[in-house]
């Protein structure tokens, strides 16, 4: 029952508040009073914030996670994932030098920057990932495995938590552990274990013959062994917190969940391999700009394919065919127009050089500056603006040509009618 309001005429009696104040306010933990301002200054502006500065700008994808950060928040905003997905490792190859390389041994690439993807297991659609900066920049947290500290990033950065979805992955990230944080966060688990992570010793040691399957479980975690009846040499691990210890058409509930719903991000990296755009670079920042590009190209499909009502659907050929027109209708619509493109995209255009007549020469607009007593001549000129250039400075050449506004504008008229 809330407390009445009650009307008070003064002089009202003192009142005892709840509340006490800790007056102890004012300066603490200073240097003694005779030290130098700057040492106040210090105090605020020190070296650790010096080094926090350099520990979050000065990392190895400082380049290109701007770029990351946006197209992640873009995939969550414009797509909701199915209730299964999975989480897998992606190697983007290369072999540049950089302190996020890596070596994998079981991929094509071998040599290349690791990322942690989140998909969705029927569509292969990218929901979140993130790049893998190696153990001086992302130690692994001390009695955690990392595998468990990536999935837990991955579905609290796409807030996916809580909400009954179904995560499959491999023995590199599936632990009984992380089954059971992600019991407590409403979320299931799928996923193979390795021999060395903790589970029962039958389990683990289990003597299971070609086509059998051994089940434990302990509450809602439902652990097993299976051996393949036609290849089976060893017995597979498997963890599950959704399946049920069931068989059916020969092969268990649990392996069936698994093969079903853990090949999101490889069928999104085969999708990308049909038109790749990966080129060489030293830089290797480029070569992860071009990748996390392809991520773009390869969710904007899914998005048309899932939501577009034209029949036939368009292949993903004509697709990318089509983005790259649409990227270019503006350059093109310029030129059928005739309006005059900006000085910086004249800047580009081929420049041509000409020879100045008889033994003339002309201090060159690149490499001479005589407000520094640095006078370099040359004996050819820039057919535009006709200031001399070197042949080896051309490329560096910025040509100052203003054209006449009444020109530009009769030029424009001209072409608007004749197209």
């Amino acid at each position: 029952m809330a407390i009445p309001w009650f009307r008070v005429f003064p002089p009202e009696p003192q009142r005892q508040h709840p509340f006490g104040f800790d007056d102890n306010a004012g300066p603490r933990n200073i240097p003694a009073q005779t030290t130098s301002p700057y040492a106040y200054f210090s105090l605020i502006f020190n070296m650790t914030l010096i080094r926090e500065i350099v520990r979050q700008t000065n990392t190895p994808d400082g380049h290109f996670k701007p770029l990351l950060d946006f197209v992640n928040r873009m995939f969550k905003k414009y797509y909701v994932p199915q209730r299964e997905v999975s989480v897998d490792e992606t190697l983007v190859g290369t072999r540049g030098r950089t302190a996020m390389l890596q070596y994998i041994p079981t991929k094509s690439h071998k040599f290349g920057v690791k990322f942690w993807v989140l998909a969705e297991s029927c569509s292969g659609y990218v929901v979140d990932m993130c790049c893998y900066l190696g153990k001086v920049f992302q130690p692994s947290p001390v009695g955690e495995n990392q595998g468990t500290r990536v999935v837990l990033d991955l579905l609290h950065r796409s807030n996916l938590l809580e909400k009954g979805y179904h995560v499959v992955c491999d023995s590199f990230f599936c632990c009984v552990d992380l089954a059971k944080r992600l019991l407590e966060q409403g979320t299931y688990l799928t996923g193979t274990l390795r021999s060395n992570r903790k589970m029962p010793v039958l389990i683990k040691d289990a003597p299971v013959g070609p086509g059998e399957t051994v089940y434990m479980r302990q509450g809602n975690v439902l652990t097993a062994a299976y051996k393949n009846q036609r290849n089976g040499k060893k017995a597979v691990r498997l963890l599950s917190t959704l399946a049920t210890a069931d068989r059916r058409h020969g092969m268990p509930d649990i392996v069936k969940s698994y093969n079903k719903n853990m090949g999101g991000v490889d069928e999104a990296d085969m999708l990308m391999s049909f038109y790749s755009n990966n080129r060489k670079s030293v830089r290797v920042w480029k070569k992860m700009v071009i990748h996390i590009i392809s991520r773009v190209l390869l969710n904007s499909y899914v998005l048309y394919h899932n939501s577009t009502t034209e029949r036939p659907v368009k292949s993903r050929l004509r697709f990318c065919q089509e983005v790259v027109e649409g990227l270019a209708n503006d350059h093109i619509a310029a030129r059928r127009t005739g309006i005059p493109r900006p000085r910086e995209e004249v800047h580009r255009q081929p420049i041509l050089l000409e020879k100045l007549p008889g033994r003339k020469e002309r201090d060159c607009s690149v490499c001479s500056d005589r407000q520094h007593s640095v006078r370099r001549r040359c004996k050819t000129r820039c057919t535009r603006c006709k200031a001399g250039v070197h042949k080896l400075c051309v490329a560096r050449h910025v040509c100052t040509i203003i054209e006449d506004t009444d020109k530009l504008r009769k030029t424009s008229y001209v072409f608007q009618v004749m197209f």
